[in-house]
């Protein structure tokens, strides 16, 4: 396959703008685009070009490579990919499919940011870079566009100084959400008025004010969330996490394996403290589930799923460290004042952030679907702010297999996609059932029915006054409406319908 330059597609800069080089792991999803949010709230003026520079590094890589550049279009922005293409590792067509699970993760995720860079005046460039070393190509895209700033999403920590060693800009590492370290361009050094200017903006704006960029790049139709506190971000987020701990540091942490919050067949589960954070340590059995449900979390990051902190394989047994949040859904349905707190927008707020995360990982998540989650309210946290979070650490927890991977050894074989989606999707809709009435599937008696035998009925006739719950004195809102017709359409779904996640959201928000 022959190659082609790519310096032929290269931006060209405003005329009186400048440019300023994002660079990400292209793999890790929408975790990956604070870096670009934190380059946009704080160095990125009107007529600047910001170039998001996003690496895969597991596409397709060879020694001595040929370059491929393929035109992606996302909205009527673009995006390029150069790709080091081998035939000896990778097929046309096995490269092909790479390329279109990509190209549908980054139009989902980038489309609303280009859309928030032109209200701004700023020119919003997309690549990808497929088995390209990062440090590389941010230095020969800094050599072409001689940009004002490189902005380096945090898992990037190791190209740092290799890269500020070789340009003649500033610097900035994001170190978790909001947070970055600044690294003055070694010619201009400190004193340099636009770096000082930045650095006064940051002090001004940082954790002081509401986060403008979150607010407009979500649906229109999506509830406000409150901002978080340096505080309140989840320890899993931070610098350093999710990491190794050793056994003395588990047993530390669980004051001496003291603190069972809760003992099964599967597992037993600790209450305990790292540093100043309340945490959960899961002990499994150290079998291939285990292994494999290892595997997911360790790549798991949305900010509706509870995310992981760390872990420790010795002997015959894992253990699984995660935030504590304040707790769950369902205990908040079976506390009358509680209950009386989760107002209908409150619990369709809910429902839209689980069902991100179910989209995440049936649909953006990069290394396969994640299926068979145990979705009810027992495994929805809540924080202080009553945002909700899927807990997905339960042994049925499976990533379907998808083709050419090369770890099929931990991946669940012989499953039938849909059916097993399908699953999911339902119990989504049970899981609203449950948000609408204000009772647990799980505990649900009566007449011998379940939660689905009992409501199912109501949402066949539109008949939602018997199933809403009768502790909210206030009006239900519309929204009400739009959970409940999205719960049939999940309840009613079978092999003919294939819904999905995202179908059952645009009901839930309202726009079906």
């Amino acid at each position: 396959m022959g190659s082609s330059s790519a310096d032929s597609i290269s931006p060209q800069s405003s005329a009186t703008g400048e440019n300023v080089i994002v660079v990400m792991n292209g793999n890790r999803g929408k975790g990956n685009l604070d870096a670009l949010e934190w380059a946009i709230k704080y160095i990125v003026g009107p007529n600047d070009t910001v170039v998001v520079l996003g690496v895969l590094p597991e596409i397709g890589r060879k020694p001595t490579p040929s370059c491929l550049p393929f035109h992606l279009g996302i909205g009527t922005s673009g995006i390029w990919i150069k790709l080091e293409f081998s035939h000896n590792e990778m097929t046309p067509s096995e490269l092909q499919q790479a390329i279109g699970r990509k190209k549908r993760e980054y139009q989902k995720f980038l489309q609303p940011y280009y859309h928030h860079c032109k209200k701004r005046e700023v020119k919003l460039d997309i690549r990808l870079a497929a088995g390209y070393e990062s440090k590389k190509l941010a230095v020969e895209e800094a050599e072409k566009l001689d940009p004002r700033w490189i902005v380096l999403d945090g898992y990037l920590k190791k190209d740092k100084e290799y890269i500020h060693k070789n340009v003649d800009c500033h610097v900035a590492l994001l170190k978790e959400k909001g947070v970055a370290t600044l690294i003055p361009s070694k010619i201009t050094g400190p004193e340099c008025e636009e770096w000082q200017t930045v650095c006064k903006k940051i002090d001004d704006q940082a954790f002081t004010d509401d986060d403008i960029m979150e607010e407009e790049i979500k649906e229109p139709n999506s509830p406000k969330q409150t901002p978080l506190t340096p505080s309140s971000y989840p320890l899993s987020w931070r610098t350093g996490f999710p990491r190794a701990f050793s056994l003395d540091e588990i047993e530390e942490i669980t004051n001496g394996f003291k603190n069972v919050a809760l003992k099964d067949q599967n597992r037993i589960i600790y209450t305990g403290v790292c540093g100043e954070n309340r945490v959960i340590v899961m002990c499994f059995r150290a079998d291939d589930q285990a292994v494999s449900l290892l595997n997911i979390v360790s790549r798991v990051r949305h900010t509706n799923i509870l995310n992981l902190v760390g872990y420790c394989c010795i002997g015959g047994s894992i253990f699984l460290l995660c935030d504590c949040p304040e707790g769950s859904l369902e205990a908040c349905l079976l506390c009358d004042k509680a209950a009386t707190n989760l107002s209908w927008k409150t619990r369709w707020r809910i429902a839209l952030e689980i069902g991100a995360g179910i989209q995440y990982l049936h649909e953006e998540f990069a290394d396969g679907s994640i299926v068979n989650l145990s979705l009810c309210s027992c495994n929805v946290a809540l924080t202080s702010g009553s945002s909700a979070m899927l807990c997905i650490y339960e042994p049925t927890t499976q990533r379907l297999k998808i083709d050419n991977d090369p770890q099929n050894e931990s991946i669940c074989k012989n499953i039938d996609v849909n059916e097993q989606l399908r699953g999911d999707i339902q119990d989504y809709g049970v899981f609203l059932l449950e948000l609408i009435s204000g009772l647990s599937r799980r505990l649900f008696e009566k007449d011998g029915q379940s939660l689905v035998d009992w409501a199912l009925p109501f949402l066949e006739k539109n008949s939602l006054s018997p199933l809403l719950d009768p502790r909210l004195t206030e009006s239900s809102d519309p929204q009400v409406a739009h959970m409940a017709r999205a719960a049939l359409a999940c309840l009613k779904n079978d092999s003919s319908h294939n819904l999905t996640i995202s179908k059952v959201l645009t009901i839930v928000r309202g726009n079906q």
